[in-house]
């Protein structure tokens, strides 16, 4: 066996030469190796800063070109010559990157393989500069200043690098017993000179590994006379550490054990910012959950040993509803304090061999494991719905939060992580589609709705850049006067691969993309155009109503848009209503608040789109002075038939006269229902007994037919 190369039932396979790297890494003023040539191969940090060189410009080149001339010769008459002592210490000039000459003390550890041949060197560096202005000695001549040291003072400044070094260092006799320990060692394991005096070195060198390391350890100083390696050992409190060692044998000139001398670097701290840099790369931040990361991982675990045992795993993909709201009402640190808890509660509600991921955003997936039956999950899916359907505090505020939930299950939905998670996306935005606060199972056709879903977004990302929306406008009518008092401006996609679409194949995905900020800007500029059109051609008291989305008012900059539309066109804001959902005025946020206010105060009417349909208030119908409800067509349409929905249409439009508010009924198909509305009271109407949308030019015709 070759005498450089480790057994392979070695206990330890670490590298075995010693590294200056980690000898050093908190030396006082550095350590380096050599190779046999005298090339550096290894240096502390402390090294690269006393030169002012970076290590890629060390590394490889010989350790004489970084000292004086004079001192080379001295390092190669004291350590280059087979004769001389394989450890010296001596003073030269080291040679650094500004030009001037540093005083150094050098002490040098020839390497020798078991045959004799020299392998490399290892150096200890004290700068000597503080201590030799302290004693007044002169720097100019470091050959004959070298001469004029006496060896007490070479052997105090020695022991001061022993002492002073932030590594422990414990010097032992040719028997591995303790003859002294430096300060460091003592601080870095709590035992003093007089603990350990006499003791054996190996068993204390790395006290938890088993006998056969430490007969290992005893054979390689013997066979190479160094050894270097991470072990784990035991302070004197008990606390276990990890730390690496290096320990060298010294010998004299006839090759007889002089010292053996064990170097400890604790890498504690090393290790705790590795283990700390580890978990923030596989966990959320905010909740300390397992990321996509750790998740695949485990959910890859979790596959195999199901294809093993013949169990299931399954994939639940959460998406909080409205969740976008509530951040942007109440602020970012409640919807933080929101996401901890949705986190919490899902990992106290799940089993210990589940995980619990964070995806980001408000996007978390528990992977669920060993399950015998595809029965199994809906009723934990059912119980974590309703766990974190329960009322929690967030910014000041008491809240109650549901979640969309699309389920994927190993194997019948996918056989490898990705397909799975695909899989489950498809099912949420399924049962988002289902009116949301619910769950779904992955079905084909999801997937293919997914699929279709994705195509529709970027078919509609590239539409907006080639302008390829266009503007229909529906008939406002007065019912009192049966006349044309205006429009609503409704979007439609003239799609070249797909044909003219209405906005219930792109507005949803429009709404969940983002996309229809730019979108509703496009049709706000569009309408203000038309809208300048119409006024210019005689009709003067034309109004043309348009659709905001809630996005535009919290992730759009609306007012902006507003201003540079009429800015643009010249159109009065009193031609342009705008038709706001509940949803935005329940937020009340400061910013909707003030982005409403400065809208009625630029002069644009406000209107109120299918009201009845959410949390219809009569608070926010005073506090932002709404002028117009628009009724919802799935009563109008049920008036003829159903009492109830003529109770509700009656009641709405009373309480609107009452608070001086118009009122609109949308999907008025028939002139019967045209007639009940006005008997009842109501102000306008718009629906296919009037008209259906219809292009700019068509709408033209029927204005000049109306007037």
């Amino acid at each position: 066996m070759d005498s450089d190369t480790l057994p392979p039932d070695s206990p330890e396979a670490e590298p075995h030469r010693p590294s200056a790297s980690h000898l050093a890494l908190d030396a006082v003023d550095g350590f380096f190796s050599t190779d046999s040539d005298g090339r550096l191969t290894e240096l502390s940090p402390s090294l690269e800063h006393l030169l002012g060189y970076p290590a890629e410009r060390l590394l490889g080149r010989s350790c004489l070109e970084f000292i004086t001339r004079p001192s080379r010769a001295l390092l190669l008459r004291h350590v280059y010559n087979q004769d001389a002592p394989l450890v010296h210490s001596f003073r030269v000039d080291a040679l650094p990157r500004n030009g001037t000459p540093i005083p150094i003390l050098l002490r040098h550890l020839r390497l020798h393989s078991p045959h004799g041949r020299m392998t490399g060197a290892l150096g200890l560096v004290l700068d000597l500069r503080d201590t030799l202005y302290a004693e007044g000695i002169s720097t100019d001549d470091p050959v004959s200043q070298a001469a004029q040291q006496t060896r007490q003072n070479q052997t105090r400044l020695t022991a001061t690098v022993l002492s002073d070094t932030r590594d422990g260092i414990v010097i032992c006799d040719p028997e591995h017993r303790i003859v002294s320990v430096n300060k460091a060692f003592s601080q870095m394991t709590g035992y003093c000179i007089e603990d350990v005096q006499g003791q054996a070195l190996l068993p204390l060198c790395a006290a938890q590994h088993a006998a056969n390391f430490h007969d290992y350890l005893e054979m390689e100083l013997g066979r190479q006379g160094h050894w270097s390696g991470e072990v784990w050992n035991l302070r004197r409190s008990g606390e276990a550490f990890p730390q690496w060692l290096s320990v060298s044998t010294v010998r004299d000139d006839a090759g007889a054990i002089l010292h053996h001398v064990a170097i400890f670097s604790d890498l504690s701290e090393r290790k705790a910012a590795e283990d700390r840099i580890d978990f923030l790369a596989r966990h959320d931040l905010l909740t300390q959950l397992p990321n996509r990361l750790l998740l695949r991982d485990r959910a890859i675990q979790a596959f195999g040993h199901g294809e093993r045992s013949g169990n299931k795993a399954a994939l639940l993909l959460f998406d909080l509803d409205q969740f976008k709201h509530i951040n942007d009402s109440l602020g970012h640190p409640a919807g933080d304090a929101l996401l901890r808890t949705v986190g919490d509660r899902l990992r106290a509600t799940v089993r210990e061999t589940d995980t619990v991921s964070r995806q980001g955003g408000d996007e978390f997936v528990v992977l669920l494991t060993d399950l015998r039956d595809t029965d199994d999950i809906a009723p934990v899916a059912e119980k974590l719905m309703q766990t974190l359907a329960e009322p929690c505090q967030a910014g000041g505020q008491e809240l109650s939060i549901s979640c969309s939930v699309g389920l994927a299950v190993h194997p019948e939905d996918g056989r490898d992580f990705d397909t799975l998670m695909r899989n489950a996306e498809a099912a949420m935005y399924s049962a988002k589609a289902a009116g949301r606060n619910t769950f779904r199972f992955y079905s084909q056709q999801m997937n293919e709705d997914a699929v279709a879903r994705l195509d529709i977004q970027n078919r509609m990302r590239r539409g907006l850049e080639r302008r390829e929306f266009v503007l229909h406008y529906q008939p406002l009518i007065d019912l009192a006067g049966a006349q044309t008092i205006g429009a609503e401006a409704l979007i439609r996609w003239n799609c070249p691969e797909l044909g003219m679409l209405p906005p219930g194949r792109f507005i949803p995905v429009a709404e969940d993309s983002g996309l229809i900020v730019p979108l509703g800007d496009w049709v706000l500029r569009e309408a203000c155009r038309q809208a300048k059109v119409w006024h210019d051609a005689g009709y003067g008291e034309l109004v043309i109503a348009v659709n905001l989305s809630p996005l535009q008012f919290t992730r759009g900059n609306l007012i902006a848009t507003v201003r540079e539309a009429l800015a643009e066109t010249g159109v009065s804001p009193t031609c342009i209503e705008l038709e706001i959902t509940e949803s935005v005025l329940l937020q009340a946020t400061d910013q909707v608040i003030s982005t409403i206010q400065q809208l009625r105060q630029m002069g644009f009417h406000l209107s109120i789109d299918d009201f009845g349909t959410g949390y219809s208030s009569l608070a926010y119908l005073r506090r932002f002075a709404v002028e117009k409800l628009k009724i919802d067509q799935s009563f109008i349409r049920d008036l003829p038939t159903d009492p109830d929905a003529g109770a509700i249409v009656q009641a709405v439009i009373q309480m609107a006269k009452s608070l001086k508010i118009a009122v609109l009924a949308e999907g008025v198909e028939t002139p019967d229902i045209a007639q009940d509305l006005n008997r009842l009271g109501c102000d306008y109407a718009q629906g296919y007994h009037f008209g259906r949308p219809m292009p700019a030019a068509d709408f033209a015709r029927h204005l000049r037919l109306s007037f």
